[in-house]
């Protein structure tokens, strides 16, 4: 996986990554509890995760067509400098829970247009024989902040100079562009770097038109939706569950935090990676949908395992959970990388993340409905269940076969290629 650091374009790709994600960890667990100490309401720090999710699944279908048609660099970079600009308006602000959320939302919207061009960039950095391993990097690394980050973020909170949390993070956006804008030779995709007639709006439908009418994509965006509907109950649920269930402490909780991270590190950074080279991506990811959904199901005899034993089965099942994440992460962002045409990628990328994005949604809101009508425990264990009828029904499903077949294909012509080589 560290192998392609060797390579110094996507070295700086990736730096800009961590340093942008490390302020991300300040400034969102500041804001977390600057609302809740604010409003002294629950709901809100939901509204916060909401906003988050909101304006990237309206706006991302706008979005995502421009990393396919300008310079992907400059899209980033001025993503950046945007998303600078809106953590800086949080200084003056940050005594007004309300002006913090509207500020959360808009800061998505920079978001929605850096993270396809991200995505779609790395195949031109690294190679299309190599984005497995980038994409185990990209998780490997995101989960790393997840716990430095906050971590970092809750020791600048002692100092109580919340103004100086938001200025770190608008640096690190600006360090992130001055990395992406050393990267020379990343620029606009070259299927289409010839001018295009097609206008702007109906690039937003030939990109649709072209992802949906795949079979395979079609497929995997239908397949998202009730995942990434059960991760968000799963979200949703799961402080309650630590908090009001397990009664765990604030020391713990952090921990259980942590301990999940350090799942997805392990899981994106060597499971997921070795997996993959014994089986085939759909079902790597068919075996990491079935695992969420039963781990979510264990989650009631959990309730009698910490009574017995204590705290421990509760931070094994956190890190199993944090693996089983990646095992669907990797696979899903490697087949939609490898299947969608290049000239359509961005498209494609902002396709899958309002897909994920408004299902995470319903998934919020519909988990928060469940926990109140049959509690938190057997709502997730009911979701988790469904989870796992929806794994075990869809090798029996036509567009998982064409999913199947295009990954065969897709392997067959990368032997052909090495050997054509050697």
């Amino acid at each position: 996986m560290f192998r392609i650091l060797k390579n110094r374009n996507y070295l700086r790709f990736w730096l800009g990554q961590i340093i942008s994600q490390l302020g991300d960890g300040f400034t969102r667990i500041a804001i977390v509890y600057l609302v809740a100490t604010l409003t002294k309401d629950p709901l809100a720090i939901g509204l916060v995760i909401f906003a988050q999710l909101l304006l990237t699944a309206f706006f991302g279908i706008f979005l995502g067509p421009l990393a396919d048609k300008y310079n992907r660099k400059w899209l980033m970079v001025g993503a950046d400098f945007y998303r600078m600009l809106i953590v800086c308006l949080m200084i003056p602000f940050h005594h007004s829970a309300a002006a913090l959320i509207i500020l959360i939302a808009f800061q998505g919207l920079g978001s929605a247009l850096f993270d396809p061009a991200r995505s779609s960039s790395i195949p031109d950095l690294v190679g299309e024989e190599n984005i497995q391993q980038a994409i185990s990097l990209s998780q490997s690394t995101r989960a790393a902040m997840d716990i430095i980050g906050p971590s970092a973020g809750a020791l600048l909170m002692m100092t109580n100079n919340y103004n100086f949390i938001f200025a770190i993070d608008s640096v690190t956006f600006a360090v992130s562009a001055l990395f992406i804008l050393s990267l020379r030779n990343l620029g606009k995709n070259k299927l289409a770097a010839a001018p295009s007639s097609e206008s702007y709006f109906s690039s937003i439908g030939s990109g649709v038109k072209e992802v949906v009418g795949m079979p395979a994509l079609r497929f995997l965006l239908i397949l998202l939706m009730p995942i990434t509907l059960v991760c968000g109950i799963l979200n949703t649920n799961l402080i309650a569950v630590l908090t009001n269930e397990f009664h765990v402490s604030a020391f713990h909780f952090g921990f259980i935090e942590a301990a999940s991270a350090v799942g997805v590190i392990f899981g994106a950074g060597f499971a997921a990676p070795y997996a993959l080279k014994k089986l085939n991506p759909s079902t790597i990811f068919l075996l990491g949908t079935a695992a969420i959904g039963v781990l979510m199901v264990v989650i009631i005899p959990l309730d009698t395992l910490q009574l017995l034993y204590g705290i421990l089965p509760v931070y094994i099942w956190s890190i199993m959970t944090g693996v089983m994440n990646a095992f669907l992460n990797v696979p899903l962002s490697s087949i939609f990388l490898k299947i969608t045409p290049t000239a359509f990628r961005g498209r494609g990328s902002s396709l899958l993340g309002i897909t994920a994005s408004t299902s995470s949604i319903i998934g919020i809101l519909f988990g928060g409905w469940l926990s109140k009508e049959i509690g938190v425990l057997y709502g997730t264990a009911i979701s988790g269940a469904l989870l796992v009828i929806v794994a075990g029904f869809m090798p029996f499903l036509k567009g998982y076969k064409s999913l199947s077949d295009n990954q065969q294909t897709e392997s067959v012509a990368e032997t052909s290629e090495a050997a054509t080589v050697n």
